[in-house]
């Protein structure tokens, strides 16, 4: 899709100029430093790493066939079974009712990716679906798209209960977020929020912000950038500047 599409409605364009005047935007460049450092919410548990101990060897006894450990889950390898694997699988612990799909178009080039579901995406059946969708809109329309124009996914696919993610399920999350944007394959990634921040570029979104990244996953590399998450920016809309800023780059990087 062509950047900078038109507006076709009044309400589109009010919308478009209300976000940027959040965004506190008056001129194109702005070459005043800013202060990068921001209060961010606490990461979820990076994977943890290391291998286990091996077992002792009984003394004396027969030589006998190793028994593997328990294996992980196979991971489809085409995106449209892994999408369908992510739905209904029994070996997530998500409950089925509870998980919500990534939605929008993997060939956009642009994918977007955020922790976790919201509270309230199962009952409305999509991501970002309240009152931090509402700016999500807001903030891709600034740049010329829409939910079908880009790819959005989340890391886990459901909340869990009560928002609480443990180090076992943190670790998975991750590697289905890996594998996840390995088989979309897009040619710039934005990641909004700590957690996808951590878990692709081992550090924090406020230190990864302004540069694009060189994400290594299997098949190559890809592109990433990132910034804030929406729900935080309702939280602290003074970061909206920034949050433009990273939009600017993410623009620049898809050409």
């Amino acid at each position: 899709m062509v950047l900078g599409g038109n507006i076709e409605s009044s309400e589109a364009f009010s919308s478009l100029v209300t976000w940027w005047q959040d965004a506190g935007l008056d001129v194109l460049v702005d070459e005043t430093p800013r202060d990068w450092l921001t209060k961010v919410d606490p990461a979820f548990a990076a994977p943890v790493t290391g291998a286990a101990p091996a077992p002792a060897e009984a003394p004396r006894a027969a030589p006998v066939a190793a028994t593997p450990a328990a294996a992980k889950p196979a991971f489809p390898d085409s995106l449209p079974a892994f999408q369908a694997w992510l739905a209904g699988s029994e070996k997530l612990s998500i409950p089925l009712a509870a998980r919500v799909a990534a939605a929008g178009d993997p060939a956009s080039g642009a994918m977007v990716l955020v922790d976790l579901p919201e509270a309230e995406d199962h009952l409305a059946g999509k991501l970002l679906s309240g009152a931090a969708g509402q700016l999500f809109d807001k903030m891709v329309a600034a740049i010329g798209r829409g939910r079908d124009s880009l790819y959005l996914a989340a890391m886990a696919p459901g909340r869990p209960a009560g928002g609480y993610v443990d180090k076992a399920s943190g670790a998975l999350f991750g590697e289905l977020a890996r594998h996840h944007v390995a088989l979309a394959r897009p040619r710039i990634l934005l990641l909004m929020g700590e957690q996808p921040s951590r878990a692709f570029l081992n550090m924090g979104f406020v230190e990864a912000r302004g540069r694009v990244h060189d994400v290594s996953l299997a098949g190559g590399a890809v592109p990433a950038i990132a910034t804030f998450h929406p729900r935080t920016l309702l939280q602290h809309p003074e970061q909206k500047r920034r949050a433009w800023e990273d939009l600017q780059l993410l623009m620049k990087a898809l050409g």
